[in-house]
């Protein structure tokens, strides 16, 4: 059984009219972003990036300040990123098949 308070759809290719009709139909609250396993989705893919890789590079900018504030070796930096920002950033690669350009990894590289 769905429940219905919780449930939202996202719609690709539906008219403002026949989006109103089928939530009213289905009784379900029609929404233009959605988070699933992590990784958020709208109807139109060219906000991919913006939603997930970008933020994601901020999110990992402010991690990395963090630790450079506190005094770990050399060998507890590197630990810290291989279980911590590579994870993330494989997940998100092997989630999200899109190109990204050379561009996007030597500005934020």
């Amino acid at each position: 059984k769905i429940n219905k308070e919780k449930t939202k759809m996202l719609v690709k290719n539906l008219t403002k009219n026949n989006q109103k009709k089928l939530e009213e139909i289905m009784e379900l609250q029609i929404v233009n972003k959605i988070k699933y396993l992590g990784i958020w989705l709208r109807s139109k893919t060219i906000s991919l990036k913006q939603d997930n890789y970008i933020k994601l590079l901020h999110q990992i900018e402010r991690d990395l300040e963090t630790w450079n504030k506190m005094q770990i070796s050399l060998i507890g930096r590197i630990a810290t990123i291989k279980m911590n920002i590579l994870p993330k950033l494989l997940y998100l690669f092997q989630t999200i098949p899109i190109l990204l350009d050379k561009v996007f990894f030597k500005k934020n590289g």
